[in-house]
This record gives structure tokens, C-alpha cells and sequence, in this order.
């Protein structure tokens, strides 16, 4: 019996020991696997929900997308790091925001916001950034005008492209070429019939400068118009609009006040459709004066010459909003007088097209595709002239095979940092080494 008792003692004890042990272990292995850093953390939301590792500690807004993000966040975390967010309200969704470029949009159940269809203006705004794209990564490719003036809406095939919200971007990958495509939410928003609270702006396509010396820089301009026909698609100025567009060119054209406001051909929302569907494909317009009656050099008083420079800039800010940024005088002329009267630029040229004096669309591609272009160089066409558009219709596609970038004069001034509120004038770089 004594012997049977023994046995017990022992193997009780050996089970205390045991016990013990054990229970040592655990707490040595929780103690092991517990970051006393992260002991007592909180998130700023009480109804946020929690994800830990050894090294990180990420608070999350209670969805399948928002762990799944923290999931991301900690994966390769190595260092003691906590993660908490903030909420952004942005129309009817939230930015979940983890700082440096770390955030996601969520509706308000916190779910993912999901792209369930695009509009044709959408897809045409996808298509104006395809061609940037192509041009600042692919330019083997894009100075080629057969393959450019082929990147249009109506040639892509937008059954298979799918989208996603990246940051504050929409992401669009194009199969058919290979390539994704990010562009601003906020001049996606409408375009998807989605409110994420950016504000209207007149949007305008995005341009890239190719810093390469190979693709030289060169201005399209075009004074005296806009010209307008009773029959909407026909007149030059529409028509020199499109040319642009289609090889993904972009002008400065400098307007006439009294054009602008002549309602004898065109209603006021006809003239409207095609400034802003201009404005949108990258061109920009700059005063040629109001009336274009004399130089203003003949002018006698500062007011006459503000008035004339003027009166296109205050009609078009009243019109629709659009802020003009340079002027060109008649016939170029100017003086310090003129200069003195307004706070825009003058914008002059280097390069005369001659359309004016010849009226013949194979001269004027003569004169023009005469010359090597050096960046800076602006030429200067009229628009009101039907032998002008088709004179361009050889012009932009050979300007495009040589390499040229074709583009407005702000954007010009913005890639050589000149700001155009600081220069009275400006012809050229090269017109000033």
C-alpha cells in the first residue's frame, strides 16, 4: 500500500514539475511573440478593428479590403511599425489614408469603389492619355504619325479594358496595346456618374515634353480667327482643330474679339461646343485685339491699347471662364508704350507660314517643311483660310515623322521654367543666347 502511495507522490509530482514547466514555456513563448511596443496602442477609431505581427501593428476600417490592405502594409515590415488612418471624406466616398502615398478610396461601407461603366467622353479622355503615355514611354513608337493619328476612339477596343481607382487616379489597362493608363479622378468623376467632390474645371489633355534633343519643340499658332461657316463641320477654323487633334498636336491660337462675338453664323452655344472641345484637346487662345484695325503702335493713349488687347481676354473669361495668358499685336508691332499697357506678353514668331500672302496650300508646305526646326521655333498660320487647314494636312504629319513635338506656347514657356507673367515679349529662345 505504502508502495502504491509513493508511486502517486511521484507521479503527482512529476506532473506539478511538468505542469510547471510548462506553464513557464507558454508565458516564456507569449512573452516571446508579445511586442511590448504595441502593448496599450489604440487607433484614433474605436470602431477600427486590429492586424499584428511580430513587427507590425495596423488598425483597419472593418471590410475584406481593409485588411486585406494592412495585410500589404505589414508584409514586409521588419521594423516595430504602427499603422493608423484617417478618413477623408471626398463627395460620397472616403480616402483611407496611411500616408506617404498609401491609401485606397472606399464607399461609405467601406467597401471597394468599383468602375461599373465609362462614357464616351470618358474613353476619349483615356485616349488622350494612351498617346501621353506612348509618347513619354514609348517614343520609338509615337513619332509616327500613321500610328498616332490611329490612337482615336473609334479604334480601340474598350470591351476588354478594365479599371481600377489607384490613389487619387483611375488606372485603365488597355490590352490591345499592352499598357496601363492613370488619369486624375477628378476629371474622371463624371465621366463614370461617380461624385468624389473635386471641383469643375475646364479640363485639357495632358501634355509630355520629350526632353530630347532629337524632337525639337515647335509652336503652332494661328492668328485672325475664329472663323465660322453656316454649316457646323465646315469652317477652317473646326477643321484645323481636328487636324490637330488627330496627330495629337496642340496650338495657340490668338483670337479676334469681333470674331468671337459675330452671332450672324453661329449661335452662341455652337461658338461655346467648339472653344471648349478645342480647349479640351490641348489648344490654348491668346488676344489678337478686339477689333485687329490698326497696330496698336498707331494707337494715342495706354487705355486704346488696353482695350484693344483686352477685349478678347475679358469676353472669354465672361463667356466660359477660360483665363487667356499671352497676346499677339497686329502685325507684330510693338513698343515699350504697348507693353506698358498690359500685363500679358507679346508672343511674336520666327517662322511665317506666308498663307496670307500665297493662299495656295502647296506654297504655304513649302515654306513651312522648308526648314530644320530647332526647339522654341513658333510659326504662324491664320485659321481663316480653307487653303491653311489643307495645307496642314501634309504639314502636321511630316512635322510628326521628323520627330517634332508640337505644342501650345504656354506649354512651351512651362518646359524652358519662363514664367509669362514675368517677360514683356518673347519671339523665340534662341532669340535671346
Amino acid at each position: 500500500m505504502n508502495v502504491v502511495n509513493k508511486k502517486k507522490k511521484k507521479d503527482l509530482r512529476s506532473f506539478v514539475v511538468i505542469a510547471v514547466l510548462s506553464f513557464f514555456i507558454i508565458i516564456g513563448i507569449v512573452l516571446l511573440n508579445t511586442n511590448f511596443s504595441f502593448v496599450g496602442k489604440k487607433s484614433i477609431h474605436e470602431e477600427a478593428k486590429t492586424y499584428k505581427t511580430r513587427h507590425c501593428l495596423a488598425f483597419y476600417p472593418d471590410s475584406k479590403q481593409g485588411l486585406s490592405f494592412v495585410k500589404d502594409l505589414c508584409r514586409e515590415e521588419k521594423n516595430d511599425t504602427i499603422y493608423d488612418y484617417t478618413l477623408v471624406p471626398y463627395g460620397d466616398y472616403y480616402l483611407v489614408n496611411y500616408g506617404n502615398d498609401r491609401k485606397y478610396f472606399a464607399d461609405q461601407n467601406f467597401d471597394p469603389v468599383e468602375i461599373k461603366e465609362v462614357s464616351e467622353e470618358g474613353k476619349k479622355i483615356i485616349v488622350d492619355y494612351l498617346r501621353y503615355t506612348f509618347k513619354k514611354e514609348k517614343p520609338e513608337q509615337y513619332y509616327n504619325a500613321d500610328f498616332v493619328s490611329k490612337l482615336t476612339y473609334d479604334n480601340i477596343d474598350f470591351s476588354n479594358v478594365t479599371y481600377s481607382i489607384a490613389s487619387e487616379s483611375i488606372v485603365a489597362d488597355i490590352p490591345q496595346y499592352d499598357i496601363s493608363v492613370s488619369i486624375p479622378l477628378k476629371y474622371m468623376q463624371k465621366q463614370i456618374g461617380m461624385d468624389f467632390g473635386f471641383p469643375n474645371e475646364i479640363y485639357s489633355k495632358p501634355v509630355y515634353i520629350d526632353p530630347d534633343p532629337a524632337h525639337p519643340i515647335v509652336c503652332l499658332t494661328f492668328d485672325d480667327g475664329p472663323q465660322f461657316n453656316f454649316i457646323s463641320g465646315e469652317c477652317s477654323s473646326e477643321r484645323v482643330v481636328d487636324l490637330l487633334y488627330k496627330y495629337d498636336a496642340s496650338a495657340t491660337f490668338y483670337v479676334i474679339g469681333d470674331m468671337l462675338t459675330n452671332r450672324e453664323v453661329w449661335a452662341d452655344y455652337q461658338v461655346y461646343t467648339l472653344l471648349k472641345r478645342s480647349i479640351n484637346q490641348g489648344n490654348e487662345y491668346g488676344s489678337h485685339t478686339q477689333t485687329h484695325g490698326s497696330a496698336l503702335t498707331d494707337l494715342n493713349t495706354s487705355e486704346e491699347m488696353r482695350k484693344e488687347i483686352m477685349g478678347p481676354v475679358d469676353y472669354l473669361y465672361d463667356f466660359m471662364g477660360y483665363e487667356m495668358k499671352t497676346f499677339r499685336p497686329v502685325e507684330g508691332s510693338f513698343n515699350d508704350k504697348v507693353l506698358e499697357s498690359t500685363d500679358l506678353p507679346a508672343i511674336l514668331w520666327d517662322v511665317d507660314s506666308e498663307d496670307w500672302l500665297t493662299r495656295d496650300p502647296q506654297q504655304i508646305c513649302d515654306q513651312v517643311l522648308k526648314y530644320e526646326y530647332e526647339s522654341g521655333d513658333i510659326i504662324l498660320f491664320h485659321d481663316i483660310y480653307d487653303e491653311s487647314a489643307e495645307a496642314l494636312e501634309k504639314i502636321l504629319p511630316e512635322l510628326v515623322n521628323r520627330g517634332c513635338q508640337l505644342v501650345s506656347i504656354s506649354d512651351m514657356l512651362r518646359f524652358y521654367n519662363i514664367d509669362p507673367s514675368l517677360i514683356d515679349y518673347f519671339y523665340s529662345p534662341g532669340y535671346y543666347e
